[in-house]
């Protein structure tokens, strides 16, 4: 089961961002079972002015990775968007995928698959950056208290996140 996964990035270190497509990506996901790796490239990074969640803006480097694998199977799919989060999925070599249901069977089609698989990806996504960008709230604050209070040592380690 052939498909296109691609990993975008953004980082204010050209740099970087050429040596996390380049080396850092590609050698974590070919740890990854049950696929192999047909081809992979990564785009020339382009410069860009992105918006900051408190209305400033930044200039930095974005580019993606794109990698044409083989899965051994479905299943193989959704482990490796569970584990590694693809910005964009695209299953090529499937017509119909049947799930035979108590009462029913519901078919979903090549366009239809792509879309779940997305849908899945965006999903995890939203909620580890949800999680991060409130770690990383709770870590500012505490850093400030720290800066204003000369006596407190809190420990940025032992942050909460919120239920």
């Amino acid at each position: 089961m052939k498909a296109r996964l691609f990993f975008e990035a953004f980082s204010n270190d050209k740099d970087k961002l050429i040596e996390l497509l380049d080396k850092t990506l590609p050698d974590n996901i070919s740890k990854f079972k049950n696929y192999q790796i047909i081809e992979k490239k990564t785009a020339e990074p382009i410069e860009k002015e992105m918006p900051t969640p408190d209305n400033k803006k930044i200039n930095g480097w974005s580019s993606y990775l794109e990698v044409y694998a083989d899965f051994k199977d479905f299943d193989s799919i959704i482990d490796f968007i569970l584990f590694y989060t693809p910005s964009k999925i695209e299953v090529e070599d499937i017509r119909e995928l049947k799930i035979v249901a108590k009462d029913q069977e519901v078919k979903y089609n090549k366009e239809r698959i792509n879309i779940l698989l997305n849908q899945i990806s965006q999903a995890i996504f939203s909620k580890v950056t949800a999680v991060a960008n409130a770690y990383i709230m709770q870590a500012k604050k505490a850093v400030g208290n720290q800066q204003s209070n000369i006596g407190n040592t809190q420990n940025l380690t032992n942050l909460k996140l919120p239920k």
